[in-house]
């Protein structure tokens, strides 16, 4: 089935940012924790990977309660976003996902953006890598206040869009996206690119291509 408007998460899904995040997110514990402890590590390492998808603000209030530290989920959360915008150069687009979206874009497919990391970092790197410039709409669902799997986001780019939800295809990596587009009774696809990284450019063009069954 050939959809018109490709909707992707960026975490792990446009952007290799797995390692880049889980430091990010025990370095902001530094300031209350020695993070330099293996258990007390492992048990951020372990979160972190366990809410893969979730907001960042459920992540650290989860560590907030296990090590019953006295300050707020959202300090943390700008901390966070402050060290990811300082250090945004380090993030890289994966493979083939620039000529990916080009492509896209150059046969009038829409394509957009709906994630939940914070549109101050976003934005940035999505300008350094150079995929700014063809995307329909850049959706920050943080930001917006209703992060995934709240489909509010998603059913608002729908409705500016005018068109059917049929129309639409989201992809993402978690069990959060695959809740995110369900909820919004949109087409889903899971795809880790760092298992099926051959495929991933097979899978998403497969949406612009009528199958006989079509």
């Amino acid at each position: 089935m050939t959809k018109k408007h490709f909707v992707f998460d960026v975490d792990d899904t446009l952007i290799d940012s797995y390692g880049f995040n889980q430091q990010i997110f025990i370095e902001v514990f530094s300031l209350y924790l020695d993070v330099t402890d293996t258990k007390i590590e492992k048990y951020l390492r372990d979160l972190h990977f366990q809410n893969r998808g979730c907001s960042m603000c459920s992540q650290f209030t989860k560590a907030i309660r296990h090590f019953s530290l006295k300050t707020d989920p959202q300090e943390l959360v700008k901390r966070n976003e402050k060290l990811q915008v300082n250090n945004f150069k380090k993030l890289n687009i994966f493979d083939a996902v620039d000529e990916l979206i080009e492509n896209l874009t150059s046969q009038g497919r829409q394509v957009s953006i709906c994630t939940n990391r914070s549109s101050r970092s976003l934005l940035k790197i999505l300008e350094n890598r150079g995929i700014k410039k063809y995307l329909t709409k850049i959706i920050s669902c943080s930001d917006m206040g209703h992060e995934k799997p709240d489909p509010y986001c998603l059913l608002e780019l729908i409705k500016e869009s005018g068109q059917p939800k049929q129309e639409f295809v989201y992809f993402g990596d978690s069990a959060t996206d695959y809740q995110f587009a369900t909820n919004a009774g949109v087409d889903c696809v899971i795809i880790d690119y760092y298992l099926n990284k051959k495929f991933y450019k097979l899978i998403v063009e497969s949406f612009t291509t009528n199958s006989k069954s079509d």
